[in-house]
């Protein structure tokens, strides 16, 4: 089993994929968006975030992302996999380590249904045989989120080497009060700082690629105990989110609020893109009034 002190701490930041105007992805752009997220402060990148752009992306495009983004960083680089199937998961849990991801995450197959305990056991085992970097079960999806009892089965097996809670607030609540051996991060992005006072050993976050000095200072302040410090951050980013969050939106959201800063990520591919003019003006307004340079106009 590995180690909490084994695997990164802190804040692990999604790397959104940019697009260039025919759909491809911007391969100047992402280094860009690299080297910023390299000189922010947070502790570790994450390949495959949720709201990422990375969604359909074949194994073999999986490797060539991950590759290129671990030739152009120094922090510890996971990985985060959505397979339907087992044999999907072994070959894109191979794709990311072959590209030189150093954890992955890998998520409960969800698509028309979910599989049972004895499935979900059965796939973390052979995934277990694939690789030989650590494993976490990323539980994601509200409607097919993966039970406290599984959960433990997993960690109490030595199938998973973490979790990621990101589907239920309470569920990680109820998980870190059994104080797991293995690191247990946050994906509930309006609640971070709250799950590091209930001892989380980080959070993975699609937000902390669109504001990742203000995700580091969350951290850093609870660190060293600057609660109140921390605090203002937090509710800052909670703001902030509230105008991101609509779920039929979210990853074209993320992205003007990205696009807002200066940032070329271009738009999402379809049918993730479309947003109204009025909405990323809404964006553009929220970051202003939040104190946030805005660099281009909606």
């Amino acid at each position: 089993m590995v180690q909490k002190q084994s695997l990164a701490a802190g804040v692990i930041a999604s790397v959104v994929l940019p697009f260039a105007p025919n759909g491809e992805m911007d391969a100047d752009q992402l280094r860009a968006e690299v080297e910023l997220l390299e000189e922010s402060g947070v502790d570790g990148l994450c390949v495959g975030g949720l709201l990422s752009g990375v969604a359909g992306a074949r194994p073999d495009e999986l490797h060539s992302l991950t590759a290129t983004i671990r030739r152009a960083s120094r922090k510890t680089l996971f990985a985060m996999v959505f397979p339907d199937v087992t044999l999907e998961a072994l070959e894109m849990t191979r794709a990311v380590a072959d590209g030189g991801a150093e954890a992955i995450f890998v998520a409960q197959p969800h698509y028309l249904c979910q599989p049972g305990e004895a499935g979900l056991l059965e796939m973390f085992a052979e995934l277990k045989k694939s690789v030989s970097c650590p494993l976490l079960l990323a539980d994601c999806f509200p409607e097919a989120k993966v039970d406290l009892k599984t959960t433990k089965t997993l960690i109490s097996k030595r199938l998973v080497d973490g979790v990621l809670q990101a589907a239920d607030v309470h569920y990680l609540v109820d998980l870190l009060c059994t104080h797991p051996r293995v690191p247990v991060y946050s994906g509930i992005e309006d609640l971070h700082y709250v799950a590091y006072m209930l001892g989380a050993h980080g959070a993975i976050s699609d937000l902390a690629a669109v504001f990742p000095a203000d995700f580091s200072d969350v951290y850093r302040s609870f660190r060293a105990g600057m609660h109140e410090e921390a605090r203002h951050h937090h509710e800052r980013l909670v703001r902030l989110w509230h105008v991101l969050s609509l779920t039929a939106e979210r990853e074209a959201r993320l992205r003007s609020a990205l696009i807002a800063q200066g940032r070329k990520v271009g738009p999402a591919p379809s049918p993730y893109g479309e947003l109204q003019s009025e909405v990323a003006r809404e964006i553009a307004n929220t970051l202003q009034s939040e104190g946030l340079a805005v660099t281009v106009s909606p």
